[in-house]
């Protein structure tokens, strides 16, 4: 009898460690909001100074950590990749460009995601605003890499008040439509967030990722916002783009009230980054960093980001190690206790102690950083390894490359002031080597950059209902060309011709022919 009800209590442990829910007198896992915005500047919070009000994010710069060697990618789908999967986005294909309505391109089928591990483990998963990681077929949009609700749209650029890219409608909840022309986007994210918290399973911890349009283009914001900083000049949207992050930074607050309100914010763990630097045409301020979105010096990748979990992590904290949107997956689910399935690789780290303890960062290997945005053909590429951080630009044309070498000693040198190229040549080439053998890890049919669409394309009337159903496309799908592992040796350079799976069969293949030995025919 005994034995049996100690089965039955540890079956009942197990049962409330999946849900969430904690035995008596042991801390329940936390409820995990991420609030991403995009195209905020470096400068553009309140903590810095700036002349935009943002009272919310420095409320959570105040009673959180800052962390001030956060790296997002230059660019927005390649962050958006990695924050889901803790993936490296060019191994994904997604790393030189976003994804245009153009595109059919996005996460694969069956992709581990950071929404995906914190379901499994019991939370219940929402996703509020812009996705941008595919929008043409099914097994691309954020209900089908676990996300159990999703009301937003799948592009960028989409317009605040008709909520239309390319003159379809996109804004929709779960697959279908909503109309709500005329209400500003952010609004509705903000009530849509608040919704989300305010009618969860009390029962169950959430896991809820916010992303922000704003302040990212088309250029637009409430009139009232807009008379807020009349004192500001419009020359390069500067005032409008204050206002948008103004609007922005209320429906933080907005949201975070919504905690308060229900009792749960000191058992929420709340992150806070911006997915790229500012873009100084639409009016973003990263200044004293150098650069902007687009490139890969610090004002393009360096971002404002703050977390806050009260009791288990230092109010008003700094801290300067160097973390990667890469890392927020293994980083949070570590945070919260959430398992992740062991044979799915990650290239992000888990930074949880160092963020909370003030423990050493672990080492890491190298990270990169590419674009293609907004010119093809102008490619900027970066690797920080240790102290050292080369930045390449690189200018492809029709019979000549061109590549210009900046080296630099970015703890001393953070605003990127003095090239050391010339003075350290050998660190700069075995940088640049880095890069080289970088960038052949990215398949050769990934993303690059495209100004207009493809010859023959047209958009649809409304991005939701022209998303290709499951049902309509193979369970599974091979590519039958003939290929050869010489052919996948003589493209190595420009990239991943076939699968690592593939690769390994053919490697196998030939081994065997040299061996003498074939499998006897059927």
């Amino acid at each position: 009898m005994r034995v049996i009800v100690l089965a039955m209590l540890l079956s009942l442990l197990a049962l409330l460690a999946s849900t969430g829910h904690a035995a008596p007198g042991a801390p329940a896992r936390p409820n995990v909001l991420i609030l991403l915005a995009d195209d905020l500047g470096w400068a553009d919070v309140g903590y810095r100074g700036s002349e935009i009000q943002t009272p919310n994010i420095d409320r959570l710069a105040e009673e959180g950590v800052r962390l001030e060697r956060f790296y997002s990618a230059p660019i927005c789908s390649p962050t958006r990749a990695a924050l889901m999967t803790g993936r490296d986005p060019l191994k994904l294909g997604m790393a030189y460009d976003q994804i245009h309505p153009w595109y059919n391109g996005g996460l694969p089928p069956g992709a581990y995601t950071i929404a995906g591990a914190f379901k499994d483990a019991g939370y219940q998963t929402g996703l509020v605003g812009k996705w941008h990681l595919g929008h043409t077929q099914q097994h691309q949009l954020p209900n089908a890499h676990g996300f159990e609700s999703f009301h937003g749209h799948l592009h960028t650029n989409t317009d605040y008040f008709a909520h239309e890219r390319e003159g379809a409608h996109d804004l929709q909840q779960n697959g279908k439509s909503v109309r709500l022309e005329g209400q500003y986007l952010t609004h509705v994210q903000a009530r849509e967030s608040v919704r989300f918290i305010e009618q969860r399973d009390s029962d169950r911890p959430f896991f809820l990722y916010v992303a922000f349009t704003a302040p990212h283009s088309p250029m637009q914001a409430p009139e009232e916002a807009v008379d807020r900083y009349a004192h500001l000049p419009e020359k390069n949207y500067r005032r409008t783009y204050a206002a948008m992050v103004d609007e922005m930074d209320r429906a933080v607050g907005a949201i975070l009230d919504s905690l308060e309100r229900q009792g749960i914010a000191d058992h929420t763990l709340v992150l806070f980054f911006s997915d790229n630097g500012g873009f100084r045409s639409f009016g973003g301020n990263n200044a004293p960093l150098r650069g902007q979105k687009g490139e890969t010096f610090e004002g393009g990748i360096r971002v404002p980001a703050v977390v806050r979990w009260p009791g288990h992590l230092t109010a008003g904290a700094q801290i300067d190690h160097l973390i990667s949107v890469m890392d927020v997956l293994p980083t949070l689910a570590s945070a919260a206790g959430v398992p992740l399935v062991q044979d799915r690789p990650l290239d992000g780290i888990d930074m949880w102690t160092a963020i909370s303890n003030g423990e050493a960062a672990p080492e890491r290997e190298p990270i990169f950083f590419a674009s293609e945005i907004p010119l093809p053909g102008m490619i900027h590429l970066a690797v920080i390894d240790g102290s050292w951080k080369l930045v390449q630009i690189v200018r492809e044309g029709q019979t000549e490359t061109r590549v210009r070498t900046l080296l630099f000693e970015i703890e001393e040198d953070p605003l990127e002031q003095t090239d050391l190229s010339e003075q350290h040549p050998e660190v700069a080439q075995r940088l640049a080597q880095k890069i080289r053998d970088w960038r052949s890890l990215h398949p050769m049919a990934g993303l690059r950059g495209t100004l207009v669409p493809h010859p023959g394309w047209v958009a649809p009337h409304d991005w939701a209902e022209a998303v290709t159903p499951s049902r309509l496309l193979q369970p599974s799908w091979k590519n039958e060309l003939p290929f050869s592992k010489a052919l996948i040796d003589a493209t190595a350079e420009r990239g991943v011709l076939v699968d690592e799976a593939t690769r390994r069969e053919l490697e196998r293949l030939e081994e065997t022919s040299r061996s003498g030995w074939a499998p006897a025919e059927r």
